[in-house]
């Protein structure tokens, strides 16, 4: 009985390593293509802070893991436009997505992403992170409900 819940187990990330090779469904591609456009909001020629908040569900929440704060829209939303406002931007991003299920209008994204960030006087800087999203789609539109946020330190 061991064996086989081995192999099922084995079998099951074997099928997970597959989905990250980008073998994706249509649907899933359809969360993948509304993700690059919420990513594009923060870009250099990004619209910024408005844009970046109608992705967002109402009841959006975001964690960084090991962090004690949670924050809803509102806040998140003025932080970014802060940063945006500030004339930050994010300069190069990398987006690995490891996993996409969907099931009862939610879509579960597990990704990992690096993105430069580019300052107003040209300063540089830099972050990695594992992501784990829930989308909901709501009147036929996809909108990020929660992310758990995990820093990866780079080496």
């Amino acid at each position: 009985m061991l064996k086989k819940i081995t192999v099922l187990i084995f079998l099951c990330g074997i099928f997970s390593i597959a989905k990250s090779q980008g073998q994706w469904t249509p649907p899933q591609e359809e969360i993948i293509n509304v993700i690059h456009k919420f990513s594009e909001s923060t870009s250099e020629n990004g619209e910024g802070a408005n844009a970046y908040a109608a992705f967002l569900s109402e009841d959006f929440s975001r964690w960084t893991i090991g962090s004690e704060i949670i924050n809803d829209k509102a806040i998140w939303v003025e932080g970014i436009k802060e940063w945006f406002d500030e004339g930050w931007r994010v300069s190069d991003r990398n987006q690995k997505f490891i996993e996409i299920n969907i099931a009862d209008g939610l879509g579960h994204v597990r990704r990992i992403v690096t993105e430069t960030y580019l300052g107003p006087d040209g300063s540089t800087s830099s972050s990695k992170a594992a992501l784990v999203e829930t989308w909901k789609k709501e009147n036929e539109q996809w909108l990020l409900y929660r992310t758990n946020v995990h820093p990866i330190k780079e080496k």
